[in-house]
């Protein structure tokens, strides 16, 4: 249990880089770490026009979100508390780049949909994001394997709440340098000349597709049908480890709000029932959580039953109350203000542990 409590990060004097938002809803940046140079993503909350931070407990939720996935036994992006004493919001969540090494990429979900479907437009084509059009986008980048890592992922959404896995919030990561070190042994124990002719083209055809994701990296363009389909038949890829998941735990219930809900067991039953995910199931308006796990469970059974025995298998409550209630402990006696409150930890315990309750119901 040690293990998942958040570390605290002074991140001050670390290299920031100037202007490097990289989107999405909340403040954004990229610290580097002086001593080995690697890359650390800092976010805080969205910036309102009138300067106020929205939802300002938002990056606790992805704190809380990840340690408790990981707890439960699924793969998630770590992230801890990290501290810049000259950002205007000097707190927020810190994690390490997936990308471990520059030659490996992620290519998030919205590259292979629109890859499939040139026409697919996210900002108008809501109803389109039905977990089929995302299956047949795998499927034609042969990438399919991963559909039931993707579909664990739905299920994770629905324990937290999380109401925001747009297409930009999973990825799969390319792992070009492991590849053409693997085709370098290859092409070492390969003898004879005619034998080394099919790896060295593998290696080549790597190379010059790392290449060119650089080369859309400088134009700041997404990779396109080709590069991708080259990617996932020669290049070793993984579905990336679950991310940017703070939109979940009721991060935007107004302290007040919270007191009256824990008061009362019905506002928080009906405020889970109105859960709703990014994702749907068929085109049309986002499904309830728990009614999307429904249409899961009876299409993917298998995939289904296998996740809910991890998480039977790892989901104790009083380790979860333990967890939450010691979330911010490491923060240093002069930031406590930055603390969550005890009626904020007591009401995430409780949408966690009663959503997992009702996932068992599936059982």
């Amino acid at each position: 249990m040690q293990s998942l409590i958040p570390v605290f990060i002074d991140i001050t004097e670390w290299n920031k880089i100037p202007y490097s938002s990289t989107g999405g809803t909340r403040a954004k940046n990229i610290y580097v770490f002086p001593k080995d140079e690697k890359e650390y993503f800092f976010k805080g909350s969205k910036k309102l026009p009138d300067g106020t931070f929205k939802y300002p407990t938002e990056f606790w939720s992805e704190i809380v979100a990840s340690k408790v996935g990981q707890m439960l036994g699924f793969n998630l992006l770590n992230y801890e508390i990290g501290y810049d004493v000259n950002d205007e919001q000097q707190i927020g969540c810190l994690s390490k780049s997936m990308v471990e090494h520059t030659e490996n990429k992620l290519s998030e979900g919205v590259d292979f949909l629109r890859g499939f479907d040139s026409s697919y437009n996210p900002k108008k084509d809501e109803k389109r994001y039905t977990l089929e059009f995302i299956k047949k986008a795998l499927t034609y980048f042969e990438l399919s394997d991963f559909l039931p890592h993707f579909i664990e992922m739905l299920i994770f959404d629905a324990i937290i709440g999380n109401s925001d896995r747009h297409q930009e919030n999973w990825g799969f990561i390319s792992k070009f340098r492991e590849t053409i070190r693997e085709i370098d042994k290859e092409i070492t124990n390969t003898r004879g000349f005619f034998a080394r002719i099919e790896p060295k083209l593998r290696k080549f055809l790597t190379k010059n597709a790392l290449k060119q994701r650089e080369i859309q990296e400088l134009k700041n363009t997404a990779p396109n049908k080709i590069l991708l389909k080259t990617q996932s038949q020669i290049v070793e890829t993984v579905f990336s480890p679950i991310y940017d998941s703070g939109c979940c735990l009721g991060r935007e219930l107004e302290d007040k709000r919270i007191k009256l809900m824990l008061k009362d067991s019905q506002m928080i039953e009906a405020f889970i029932k109105r859960g709703r995910s990014e994702i749907r199931w068929n085109a049309g308006s986002k499904p309830k959580h728990f009614d999307f796990l429904n249409d899961i469970s009876q299409e993917y059974p298998e995939v289904f039953k296998k996740v809910l025995e991890k998480i039977k298998s790892n989901f104790d409550k009083e380790k979860l109350r333990q967890l939450i209630d010691n979330i911010d402990v490491n923060l240093p006696l002069e930031l406590k203000r930055f603390s969550l409150t005890n009626n904020r930890k007591l009401l995430m315990h409780k949408l966690v542990t009663l959503r997992i309750e009702k996932l068992f119901e599936f059982t």
